[in-house]
């Protein structure tokens, strides 16, 4: 019922988003792994034009209701925001990744859960959305390039990079919290590393693949 009304009413005012999320939060059945997949993914069943508003009323409350949190749930949480990020990229690369779209979800971030310099948002969702920022990132990059045919293989996904890591950019230079600005720099620093070490497998592999073929021209 909550996937079709969202995804056929019309858009609906912050105010009502909020207390949407803020009855979710409390609802006891969260603690199933399946229900926190079904929240994830309701971004890709509503209007484009609701879904950063939708992702915005969503860390407003996760945000301000985590202090009363029972400690017993902490992981089944950190299993929402992991498939929250998750399928928040997926609706981004759905859209191709739309330059509107993907600089206002980065700023609904700064602007919520990773605001550099508002200490009410809590360090431990700063810190979770950090740590697999990029793993959820590249698991959305995985599902792309798994879809590309042989010719489109040789080409670069084109995604803007640079404005999907402007939010941890910020953190790492802006953000009043020591750990954070650090944690944001390594995570970063790693997922630049990775990406370095991915071009160089596909280099070492082309160089292969071609040094093969050059063989087989001998042979024949």
């Amino acid at each position: 019922m909550l996937r079709q009304y969202l995804s056929n009413g019309p858009a609906l005012p912050r105010l009502e988003l909020l207390k949407l999320w803020k009855g979710l939060f409390y609802y006891k059945p969260l603690v199933q792994q399946a229900l926190a997949n079904d929240l994830g993914s309701l971004i890709m069943d509503m209007p484009t034009d609701n879904a950063v508003p939708f992702l915005a009323a969503f860390w407003e409350i996760h945000c301000k209701e985590w202090a009363g949190l029972d400690r017993h749930r902490l992981d089944k949480y950190y299993l929402l925001f992991r498939r929250v990020i998750y399928f928040s990229f997926q609706f981004l690369a759905r859209e191709e990744w739309n330059e509107e779209l993907v600089n206002a979800y980065g700023t609904m971030l700064l602007e919520g859960p990773l605001h550099p310099k508002d200490r009410t948002k809590p360090d431990a969702i700063q810190y979770h959305i950090i740590d697999l920022y990029f793993e959820e990132l590249e698991k959305v990059l995985d599902d792309l390039r798994a879809q590309l045919d042989e010719d489109e293989e040789e080409k670069d996904l084109e995604v803007p990079m640079e404005a999907l890591t402007r939010p941890l950019t910020v953190l790492s230079t802006d953000a009043v919290n020591k750990v954070t600005r650090k944690k944001a720099k390594e995570a970063i620093h790693a997922h630049e590393e990775e990406m370095k070490a991915m071009k160089e497998d596909a280099e070492d592999e082309e160089e292969d693949a071609e040094e093969d073929d050059d063989a087989m021209e001998e042979d024949a």
